[in-house]
């Protein structure tokens, strides 16, 4: 049996927005097995972050649609980050997600030129009207980027899954909480 995926490639003024590459896979575990990863659930192992980058991938042929490698138009094979939709097959809806890799990219507009390119794209291909980005308290920057995107905090949506039985809900004491922001297909900004 053969599976054929056809990932587009995207463009935006500065970035290509393409499919991800095994050459891509040093820099997201880098990345993944780092303090910067906190907002996503890391630091990781390394076995772990391979594991993540791998169903990255997978999610293009499970779903039709999935997270693309940002990277410069100056330098197409060194990845900045990821951006898309995230939608593991344990949640209901789809996420529009982001991560910058580098500290070193940040504040540049990168995060919300990629997602003015793909959201539009995303809602023909998931045939939903609404999607979330899940975002842990305390990271302002993505909240920054959800409202420059037109998202709205989701506060019902929030409560029910960090409540018991939620889908992110932390048996831990102090465990980080996830605030749901909402976007609205014809909301973007």
């Amino acid at each position: 049996m053969s599976v054929t995926t056809t990932i587009p490639v995207l463009e935006t003024e500065r970035l290509i927005l393409r499919a991800p590459k095994v050459s891509d896979a040093d820099v997201f575990m880098a990345f993944l097995t780092s303090e910067r990863a906190q907002f996503v659930g890391g630091p990781v192992s390394r076995s772990h972050a391979a594991r993540s980058f791998s169903s990255f991938a997978g999610q293009w042929v499970l779903r039709g649609y999935g997270l693309f490698i940002g990277a410069l138009k100056s330098d197409p094979d060194t990845p900045l980050g990821g951006f898309g939709v995230f939608h593991p097959v344990i949640h209901e809806e789809p996420e529009f997600g982001w991560t910058l890799y580098d500290a070193s990219h940040e504040g540049k507009g990168y995060v919300t030129e990629a997602m003015r390119r793909i959201i539009p794209w995303a809602w023909d291909v998931m045939g939903v009207d609404t999607a979330q980005s899940h975002i842990d308290e305390g990271n302002e920057a993505s909240v920054a980027v959800a409202r420059a995107l037109g998202a709205t905090f989701d506060a019902k949506q929030t409560e029910i899954a960090n409540a018991p039985g939620g889908e992110f809900h932390d048996d831990a004491e102090g465990g980080p909480r996830v605030n749901i922001w909402r976007h609205h297909k014809g909301a973007l900004r």
